[in-house]
C-alpha cells in the first residue's frame, strides 16, 4: 500500500474531525445538526477507506480476536456501570436523565457509537498507520485527543477531560485487540449509563 507522509495525513484529520467540530463550535453550524455531521463524516470516511484500499483486518473488522475483544471490553463495562452506580449512590452525580429512550438510545447504541469507533478508532489507527505513525503512545494519544475534540462543541472543559480519558482507555483496549465491536459495545453501553447517570445530559 502506497505510504502517505505524516504532513498528507494532517489534512485528513482537520477535514473530517476537527473542521466539522470547530464550525459547530464557533456557531457557524447549528448544535442541531450534530448528528447529520457524525453521519456525513462516517460516510465520507467509509468511501475514503475504500479509496485508500484498507482491508477489514486493518480497519479492526475481524472475527479471529472477537471473543476476547468482547469478554475485556464487557468486564470493563461492568466496572463502569458499577462505577456509575456507586457515584449515583454516593450523590456526586446529579441522578438519572431520561432522553428520548425509544429513538435515542438505540441510535447511539447501534449507529453512533459504532460510527464513532470506527472514526476515532478504525480509520484513524490505519491511516496513521499508513502514515508512517508507528509508536503505540502516539497512535493511542491522537486517537484520544482526536476524540476528545469533537465534543468541544457542548462547551465544557469537564466533558473534554472525561471523553479524553476514556478515549485513552478505549484506544489502548483497541490498540492490543484491534476489533471494532468490542469498543463500540463498551463505548455505547457506558455512553447509556453516563446518560442515565446525569453525566452527559447534552448528547
Amino acid at each position: 500500500m502506497e505510504k502517505f507522509s505524516f504532513l498528507r495525513f494532517l489534512p485528513v484529520l482537520l477535514l473530517l474531525f476537527f473542521l466539522p467540530a470547530s464550525l459547530i463550535a464557533s456557531g457557524f453550524v447549528p448544535f442541531t445538526f450534530r448528528l447529520p455531521l457524525l453521519l456525513l463524516s462516517f460516510c465520507v470516511t467509509v468511501v475514503y477507506s475504500i479509496y485508500r484500499g484498507f482491508t477489514l483486518g486493518e480497519l479492526g473488522i475481524r472475527v479471529d480476536n472477537l471473543g476476547l475483544s468482547l469478554r475485556v471490553n464487557i468486564v470493563l463495562t461492568l466496572l463502569f456501570s458499577a462505577l456509575f452506580a456507586l457515584l449515583f449512590y454516593l450523590k456526586l452525580i446529579p441522578g438519572p436523565f431520561y432522553p428520548a429512550m425509544t429513538v435515542f438510545f438505540p441510535f447511539y447504541l447501534l449507529l453512533s457509537s459504532p460510527m464513532q469507533e470506527f472514526l476515532f478508532r478504525s480509520f484513524l489507527f490505519a491511516e496513521m498507520r499508513a502514515a508512517g505513525v508507528r509508536n503505540g503512545w502516539a497512535l493511542v494519544l491522537f486517537s484520544a485527543l482526536s476524540f476528545s475534540f469533537i465534543h468541544i462543541i457542548y462547551g465544557d472543559w469537564l466533558t473534554l477531560a472525561l471523553t479524553f480519558c476514556i478515549g485513552l482507555l478505549w484506544a489502548l483496549i483497541y490498540y492490543y485487540i484491534p476489533n471494532l465491536v468490542g469498543v463500540s459495545v463498551f463505548h455505547g453501553v457506558v455512553g447509556i449509563f453516563g446518560v442515565l447517570a446525569g453525566v452527559a445530559r447534552n448528547l
